[in-house]
Order: structure tokens, then C-alpha cells, then sequence
């Protein structure tokens, strides 16, 4: 059974590579996340990893608090093997950066 010891390491270069802060407990229970500042002030996006079960892990990128309430709009997760954490992490750090960029795009 994996746990999140097995993969902190992981998670700690992603929150470092990012200047983030590492949450690890929410209502009492074990869980990662970590928050990435928008590039608009009080904007805000969250990083989280679920708990690996079965050697299977997911991670979801979602958007906490945006200037243009379009907090809906952005919501991912994906799922796999625990040996692809790293590239899920990757992906979702990209992805969180496109939505960052929104409205450089949009003006």
C-alpha cells in the first residue's frame, strides 16, 4: 500500500519549484495541497494530490478565487499510476499557468 510518505518527495520538489506552501491535513485527515498565487491580485489556484490507493494516485488543479468569477470553468484532475506522480504534477503546474495567463490572451 503506497502512502503519502512514499510520495512527499515528490510533492515537496513541485511545492519548492513553485515557492508554495505545502498543506497537510484538511478537517483533521491527511491530504496535500498547495495554493499558487494568480498573476491578478487575489486571485488564487489550488494544486491537490489525493491519497494514493492501490499504487493509483490522482490530482486535481482547480482555480479557489479568480478576478472574473470563472472559478467553475476551471477544474481538472488526473489519475494514474503513482510512478507518473511527477508528470501529473508537471501537467498540472502547466495548466494552472495557462489559466494564469487568461487574460493576457483575452486583452
Amino acid at each position: 500500500m503506497t502512502t503519502y510518505a512514499d510520495v512527499d518527495v515528490v510533492i515537496d520538489a513541485w511545492v519548492r519549484a513553485t515557492d508554495s506552501t505545502l498543506f497537510t491535513e484538511w478537517a483533521g485527515k491527511p491530504a496535500r495541497f498547495f495554493h499558487i498565487g494568480g498573476s491578478r491580485q487575489f486571485e488564487c489556484f489550488q494544486i491537490s494530490i489525493g491519497l494514493p490507493d492501490s499504487n493509483e494516485i490522482a490530482v486535481s488543479a482547480r482555480a479557489i478565487d479568480t478576478y472574473d468569477d470563472s472559478e467553475m470553468e476551471m477544474d481538472r484532475t488526473w489519475q494514474g499510476p503513482v510512478s507518473e506522480l511527477n508528470e501529473m504534477l508537471a501537467t498540472a503546474v502547466a495548466t494552472v499557468k495557462q489559466w494564469k495567463a487568461r487574460w493576457d490572451v483575452a486583452h
